[in-house]
């Protein structure tokens, strides 16, 4: 078994191997052929912390717990600017506002929330007009969200969401394995995409450069961190556009913080696959 792994079980299993970590194309898939060309099971801390509970209440205790398809509990982990950082565990369901104002305070700076970056550092970015929205795989994917490991970032009304975005890309350039241009390549034009936006070149072009950037990503990269990076990119320009200085009509409705149908399709993608045997 392979356990913990990273953005990818096939960069895993690769160093294992002693060979360069890079993603495999699929199918097979690693339960069929994983490590060392065996069947391999891969498995996340928070699986194998549910066993205990599952072991000694038994299975329909724990699945009584949570909502609708997301049952049992999720680790929910608290952090940027928030009063009360830390660790929640909770039944799937609990609203967005609950996590926030409730466990964790607030702001740490007092002012009014502005965007929740829910996922991990490729979740999508959602408005407080998401309070009410529940934390489970299909609530979240239903809005252009993702829960991802659980993560949630929390920015007040100071954060420029086009600096975000620019994170994004960045992140996914320094993290890429390589193996695909998609992700390789396209995350460095990524940053020079968002770069040409903060400097005022053409915004609106550049916008749409950006556009078509993040579904050659999506639908060409291998696996999920190329895959996946267009999420929190796409969420804050369809979520913020006063931030990258698009003004339009539909900018009211954009507002409300939902990503694209495109994202909206990646991440119920990603909720079936995690909860696909």
């Amino acid at each position: 078994e392979i356990r913990n792994c990273d953005w990818s079980s096939d960069v895993c299993s690769s160093d294992l191997e002693g060979r360069r970590g890079v993603v495999r194309a699929k199918p097979p898939l690693p339960a069929v052929s994983g490590l060392f060309g065996t069947p391999t099971l891969i498995h996340n801390v928070l699986t194998l912390a549910s066993v205990p509970s599952i072991v000694l209440r038994g299975a329909a205790e724990y699945a009584a717990l949570g909502t609708g398809k997301s049952a049992g509990t999720q680790v929910y982990q608290l952090a940027g600017n928030i009063a009360r950082g830390g660790v929640v565990e909770l039944p799937f369901g609990v609203s967005l506002g609950e996590l926030v104002d409730q466990f964790g305070g607030g702001t740490r700076s007092g002012r009014p929330v502005k965007a929740v970056q829910v996922g991990g550092p490729l979740g999508g970015y959602l408005t407080a007009g998401h309070w009410n929205v529940a934390m489970d795989y299909e609530a979240l994917g239903a809005v252009g969200g993702m829960l991802g490991h659980g993560g949630v970032v929390v920015f007040d009304d100071t954060v420029d969401m086009v600096q975000q975005a620019r994170f994004a890309m960045e992140f996914c350039a320094e993290e890429s394995c390589g193996k695909c241009t998609p992700c390789r390549v396209g995350a460095v034009r990524g940053v020079e995409v968002i770069d040409r936006v903060v400097s005022g070149d053409d915004v609106a072009a550049s916008v749409e450069l950006l556009r078509d950037l993040c579904e050659v990503m999506r639908e060409g990269s291998l696996c999920a961190m190329g895959g996946l990076t267009p999420l929190p990119v796409l969420s804050a320009v369809n979520g913020f556009p006063e931030d990258f200085g698009l003004i339009s009509e539909a900018a009211g409705a954009a507002a409300s913080g939902l990503a694209s149908d495109a994202a909206s399709a990646v991440a119920s993608d990603v909720a079936a696959e995690r909860r696909s045997p």
